[in-house]
């Protein structure tokens, strides 16, 4: 009983630290499938500018080291509810893109900044 009471508070942090994480960052984590050669992620981020969402592949370790892990980014746009956040994406993030993890950091930041950067009013 001891145990599972453990594992039950374990389970409660861990909630609680990814509440906090998406209140500081704007992503929600949907879901993670665990695969044999990757672990693809469910992913939302929101801003100002709107709500992509996307899955996102994490290889597992390869004899490349764990700099060289492969990312992979696969869009989950839909032509009608996203019209408005496709054509403010960049052509990248429209598209599947492949990159190293030590391009992981970049590749958020440059997610975070399209999706909160504000934006000159069209008159």
């Amino acid at each position: 009983m001891v145990g599972n009471a453990e594992a039950a508070h374990a389970a409660q942090v861990a909630q609680l630290k990814e509440d906090l994480y998406s209140d500081l960052t704007g992503l929600i984590l949907r879901g993670v499938e665990r695969g044999s050669e990757a672990d693809v992620y469910d992913c939302i981020q929101t801003g100002r500018n709107g709500t992509l969402h996307f899955k996102l592949g994490i290889a597992k370790e390869t004899n490349n080291g764990y700099e060289n892990t492969e990312f992979q980014y696969t869009p989950r746009l839909d032509s009608n509810r996203d019209r408005d956040l496709i054509a403010l994406l960049p052509e990248y993030l429209t598209d599947e893109i492949t990159f190293s993890r030590t391009n992981a950091a970049m590749f958020y930041g440059r997610v975070v900044e399209t999706l909160t950067k504000k934006r000159p009013v069209e008159e």
